[in-house]
């Protein structure tokens, strides 16, 4: 009994991964590589989509499927991202999957910093109520110094040289955050189901045995590390329930009252 209780909650098994872990599992000669090359593509291509359909939401129906805390969260993550994965690829020789990433890191901010004007200038009164546009860039300034703070702090303390352990937090958010919004919004303007299936699909691929992290290194894998595992059930679950909250809100019209069509 103690040995199961131990192994769940008082054992560690290894510290952490490395970023050797990276320069092993995208080597062309690995046995794996063309695998665990296609998860990551993957993993990277639903993470751009899931940002992709919120700018055309807050551009076709003037409302994000995120909020303002989600936008100020990846924001710092992807901001943080451009310099920890540079300094990667720098540490080990100049890996070209630390370079790419870094450069996508470069596009993930444009995205967030796309939507965080939005979020002033076409959502500041949804999200903040009758407030001046300079006191929401304060706010905003002020969620950013936040989130920008503690996922730094958070990355020493989690002992995550290249933020491998912060970046499943963003696909674990972006399971349950959503969902709980919309729901709270009462309106299906600004969500979608295309936007719900593909958070859905992330959100599996995410936590799959073969996911990119326990492809990267076996601090991921499930007799390591159980409760990234527990996690994941919980997160896909709340992934599925956004597909039922989008069916108990009412109905968006095909075209909305400023003469665009709405997205499905």
């Amino acid at each position: 009994m103690w040995d199961f209780i131990n192994g769940i909650f008082a054992t560690y098994h290894g510290t952490t991964y490395s970023l050797q872990d990276f320069v092993t599992a995208f080597n062309p000669t690995d046995p794996d590589f063309t695998k665990t090359l296609i998860v990551a593509g993957l993993t990277f291509a639903i993470g751009f989509i899931e940002y992709i359909y919120s700018f055309i939401l807050i551009n076709r129906e003037g409302s994000s499927p995120y909020n303002i805390m989600m936008h100020s969260y990846y924001f710092a993550i992807d901001s943080m991202g451009i310099f920890v994965f540079a300094t990667a690829s720098h540490a080990v020789g100049g890996l070209w999957v630390f370079t790419f990433a870094s450069l996508a890191e470069v596009v993930w901010t444009l995205f967030e910093v796309y939507n965080l004007i939005k979020c002033v200038y076409v959502e500041r009164q949804e999200i903040w109520g009758d407030i001046t546009t300079a006191d929401a860039w304060w706010r905003i300034c002020g969620w950013i110094i936040v989130m920008v703070g503690t996922v730094n702090l958070f990355r020493v303390f989690m002992n995550d040289p290249a933020m491998f352990k912060w970046y499943i937090f963003t696909n674990i958010l972006m399971g349950i955050m959503p969902g709980l919004y919309w729901e709270k919004r009462n309106t299906r303007i600004g969500a979608s189901w295309g936007l719900a299936i593909v958070i859905l699909i992330g959100t599996v691929n995410s936590f799959l045995p073969t996911n990119m992290w326990a492809a990267v290194s076996p601090y991921f894998s499930f007799s390591n590390n159980p409760w990234f595992y527990v996690i994941g059930v919980i997160a896909i679950f709340f992934s599925c329930r956004n597909l039922w909250v989008l069916k108990k809100l009412p109905p968006k019209p095909k075209t909305l009252s400023n003469g665009k069509k709405s997205i499905w």
